[in-house]
């Protein structure tokens, strides 16, 4: 008896150490969890805060900036982006997959270049390609005996030529600024069967609905 008790007091010491162990853990878990989320609401709020700030700065969030407004110098461009906007459209940059802003957006309207606001793109050609980023299978002003149009400008791209599975890639740019705003692919629907795969920190969405003759056209044709 005195040795089942024995037993029975040291199996209760350690079920106690090990309760303490799991608790001592559960409180650390807790406790990251909640610094970790804390600390990541707050980044989402200072870099929505940063956005905002330089948004203001920047004219082409407003609309199509005259070519006299362009900036020359990354210093300019700095100073009206922001700093993932900056890298990626002015330093070639590309935005996590399922992160941007755009990628599976379906509000109407026309998609601008976020530097110079020289449309781009309109809601209407852009689909689902499942790859994280915003899709359109034409440019603003493609036409049937020119599915490419003028808006858009391309370069060849040999920057992953050497990593297996990628080899040499199609970039597009604004036409107009320059600035990079992703890679055409040869895998989109009809009519056109391209799929231009496009950083949404490159672009910024006018949200007006347009109609045939509207805005939207309007705006096509004034970058012409």
């Amino acid at each position: 008896m005195r040795m089942l008790f024995t037993i029975d007091q040291e199996s209760r010491y350690l079920i106690t150490g090990v309760a303490g162990v799991v608790l001592r853990a559960a409180v650390v878990f807790l406790l990251l969890t909640c610094g970790s989320l804390t600390m990541a609401k707050q980044n989402n709020q200072n870099r929505g805060d940063r956005m905002d700030e330089t948004s203001n700065k920047n004219p082409a969030v407003k609309g199509r900036i005259p070519d006299s407004e362009i900036p020359k110098t990354n210093v300019e461009w700095r100073k009206r982006l922001t700093p993932e906007q900056f890298e990626i459209a002015r330093r070639k940059g590309t935005e996590r997959a399922f992160s941007g802003t755009y990628w599976n957006t379906k509000t109407p309207g026309t998609y601008r270049c976020i530097c110079c606001g020289e449309p781009l793109f309109r809601s209407g050609e852009k689909f689902e390609s499942g790859c994280g980023w915003p899709s359109f299978y034409a440019p603003i002003d493609a036409k049937k005996e020119d599915t490419k149009g003028n808006v858009v400008a391309e370069h060849e791209d040999r920057s992953l030529a050497g990593i297996a599975g990628f080899g040499i890639r199609t970039e597009v740019t604004c036409r107009r600024c320059g600035a990079h705003l992703g890679h055409v692919f040869n895998d989109g629907p009809p009519p056109t069967g391209l799929r231009y795969c496009i950083n949404s920190a490159s672009i910024i969405l006018d949200p007006k609905v347009q109609s045939n003759g509207s805005k939207d056209e309007e705006d096509a044709s004034k970058s012409r």
